[in-house]
């Protein structure tokens, strides 16, 4: 089978230009035939303050770069270059209300295969104007909808009619498979990890505010936060330094890459996901592939990649001292390698071919 993907592949930088990759190396290992129809541009510098877009790295799949999807001129290339390879299956990508006219377009000039919208979110996380009508543009015209938590389709059947929520197909976010066997920890102090990239609705405020507090019950924490910031990182570094924490905070306001991760996991004991709203996350996908419990808000889809008390712990979102009080009871209570085993065991029910085997069985 030819399978065409519609959205960001490498170089560009991200978790959906990630997963689609990871995917895509599923299909291919199965021997369909893979083509990227990839971003010239992803966004303009404008929206997109995080710094750099792409990196250095090389598409190990066909890839055609053709869309930037803010100049109209370019997408009817992409149309045509669609065509031209003639897929029998379209997997977009689909994240934010930013892509929808382009994507709307293109999806609704291409014919003669199956389109599945991969949907990594339903609400924006952001503001958007006229977001549900921009919703419906795209997803009318598609013939399948995958969503990755069972809070996405529930955004899907609240935002959009019937005609597209028959569309449904309940899929999940595989765990990224990085070694085998089991992972030790290579840190001295206990330490916390913030990771990914850095907006307002992922929590790291809150997380500051509980760190004193976790600070006077275990005096040798360290927290490693590692991330570019969307937007002023200097919000960040300017409340670190009135509670006083620079002492046993270590910044790194970059983007980190996939060479560099590793380090980061292994380094840390938990990671911490204090997000303020959510569907599902990639970084819980990244830590447990690590082994590496997760304390997360109780929002969204977080709760169904997480097992409370068995795989990581919940908290109400905006709370820093019960964000605290998680901390403190996974050392108190030694709770590391008893969820190291359970993560172990939960990577097998998640794997990237049971995720291609849905996708292809619809």
């Amino acid at each position: 089978m030819k399978i065409a993907f519609l959205g960001p592949a490498p170089p560009f930088l991200g978790g959906i230009s990630q997963f689609a990759s990871h995917l895509a190396d599923e299909f291919c290992a199965a021997g369909h035939e893979i083509c990227f129809f990839n971003f010239k541009q992803q966004y303009p510098a404008l929206l997109f303050p995080a710094g750099a877009q792409e990196d250095e790295s090389q598409p190990k799949h066909l890839s055609q770069r053709v869309l930037t999807p803010y100049l109209p001129q370019t997408w009817n290339k992409t149309v045509k270059a669609i065509k031209a390879w003639q897929p029998d299956l379209i997997i977009i990508s689909w994240w934010v209300p930013f892509f929808a006219p382009a994507f709307g377009y293109i999806i609704r000039r291409i014919k003669n295969c199956r389109k599945l919208i991969l949907a990594h979110n339903i609400v924006p996380h952001e503001q958007w104007p006229l977001a549900r009508n921009l919703l419906r543009y795209v997803f009318t015209p598609a013939d399948d909808v995958l969503l990755l938590s069972k809070a996405c389709l529930k955004d899907l059947k609240a935002w959009l009619p019937n005609k597209v929520i028959r569309k449904a197909i309940l899929g999940f976010h595989p765990i990224y498979s990085v070694s085998q066997g089991e992972i030790s920890k290579t840190n001295i102090l206990p330490r916390l990890l913030f990771f990914g990239l850095i907006k307002e609705y992922k929590g790291l405020d809150t997380l500051l505010k509980a760190m004193p507090i976790i600070r006077l019950a275990i005096p040798q924490i360290r927290l490693q936060i590692a991330g570019s910031v969307y937007g002023d990182q200097s919000i960040y570094s300017k409340q670190i330094e009135d509670l006083g924490l620079s002492d046993i905070i270590d910044t790194d306001f970059r983007y980190i890459s996939a060479e560099e991760v590793s380090g980061y996991f292994r380094a840390a004991e938990v990671c911490i996901l204090p997000y303020k709203s959510a569907t599902q996350s990639g970084v819980t996908a990244t830590a447990y592939s690590y082994d590496t419990p997760v304390i997360a808000s109780n929002v969204g889809g977080l709760s169904e990649y997480i097992e409370d008390g068995v795989t990581g712990l919940l908290v109400p979102p905006n709370d820093p001292e019960a964000l605290a009080a998680a901390v403190i009871r996974f050392y108190d209570d030694k709770l590391l390698s008893p969820m190291q085993e359970a993560i172990r065991n939960y990577k097998k029910t998640c794997t990237w071919t049971d995720l291609a085997k849905l996708i292809l069985k619809r």
